[in-house]
């Protein structure tokens, strides 16, 4: 069986399942990559519309993906995650499901959280008929019926070397919920007791005032997705790693992939964090409030190893679709 991974272009899947790539039975398609053409980017922008097509549904976007559908045959298991479904018709999908030989959904999202492509995916995540449904959030599996994925879906990147942005923790996210005034709160306070912060906020330029969050010492501000080798870096250049989990959301954040990873100290408020695989008191810490974080603790230099050895990879993802399929 061979498997093809339908992703958007540029999402941070394609760090997330980069071990999957190295599978010489595994091959990926972009479904927004970037052509040549800029007029032609504009019209495949304009026909793919959110905006335009929940109004009317456009019709021959598959036009655009007569490259895919030639690579899918009934030996091909078609592998998508959410990121694309938001970014595709019913029409695709359909076709899909007549040329290949499985149709899997990857879903490493609450769906209870404030992602916005979640609420764009969920017409298509409940109502398409998907050969399976691998979500990573054990609550949602008992609510929809979905099948637990595990923790099997990052790859660590032990070749990016440390940035020179030392810090005693590290913070980066996008302003989900408004999660980042949060963030700010806390950010300040830790800045007053003598914390060194590396705090990057990813927001709309509308959100909050560039010229404000300059003058806070540690702390700043992106109106684009910042690299992820630039993460990891700062990651690992960092003693303590910040994990802020959405209202609504129950379940771990890369954030504490990373932790284990790279062996970072993790401050999180997700209280589901003494269930997880690798948990140690001594290195993880839940709060709730900025009452219960011990400063000392994140400062404090510990020499920690939470002995991971690939346990996260995702080649694990195509060994449970390998058993529920019966092609081992």
């Amino acid at each position: 069986m061979n498997y093809l991974m339908v992703w958007p272009y540029g999402w941070f899947d394609r760090y997330m399942y980069r071990d999957l790539l190295f599978n010489e039975q595994v091959s990926s398609f972009y479904v927004n990559k970037p052509l040549k053409s800029n007029w032609i980017n504009f019209l495949r922008r304009v026909h793919f519309s959110y905006r335009i097509n929940r109004i009317i549904d456009l019709p021959g976007k598959t036009y655009w993906y007569r490259q895919l559908l030639s690579n899918i045959n009934k030996e091909t298991c078609v592998i998508f995650n959410t990121g694309t479904l938001s970014v595709i018709g019913w029409d695709l999908l359909k076709k899909v499901k007549a040329k290949a030989a499985k149709m899997v959904l990857l879903i490493v999202d609450s769906i209870h959280a404030h992602s916005a492509h979640i609420k764009m995916a969920l017409p298509k995540i409940l109502n398409f008929p998907w050969d399976i449904v691998f979500s990573y959030d054990q609550n949602d599996c008992k609510e929809f019926g979905f099948y637990y994925l595990g923790t099997s879906y990052y790859s660590a990147m032990p070749e990016i070397t440390p940035s020179l942005h030392d810090s005693d923790i590290y913070f980066v996210g996008r302003d989900k919920a408004g999660r980042n005034s949060k963030i700010i709160d806390l950010q300040k306070i830790f800045v007053s007791f003598g914390v060194k912060c590396n705090f990057n906020l990813v927001s709309q330029k509308k959100c909050f005032d560039s010229n404000t969050i300059e003058k806070i010492p540690g702390l700043s501000l992106s109106h684009v997705d910042i690299p992820y080798e630039n993460v990891v870096a700062d990651i690992k250049s960092s003693n303590c790693i910040l994990e802020v989990v959405q209202d609504g959301q129950k379940m771990q954040t890369i954030r504490y992939f990373e932790a284990v990873c790279y062996n970072k100290k993790l401050l999180t408020n997700n209280s589901e964090l003494c269930n997880l695989p690798f948990y140690n008191p001594k290195y993880m810490k839940y709060f709730s409030t900025f009452e219960d974080i011990d400063l000392e603790w994140i400062k404090a230099k510990e020499n920690i190893d939470y002995g991971y050895k690939n346990e996260f990879s995702p080649v694990k993802v195509l060994n449970k679709i390998n058993q529920f399929f019966g092609w081992d």
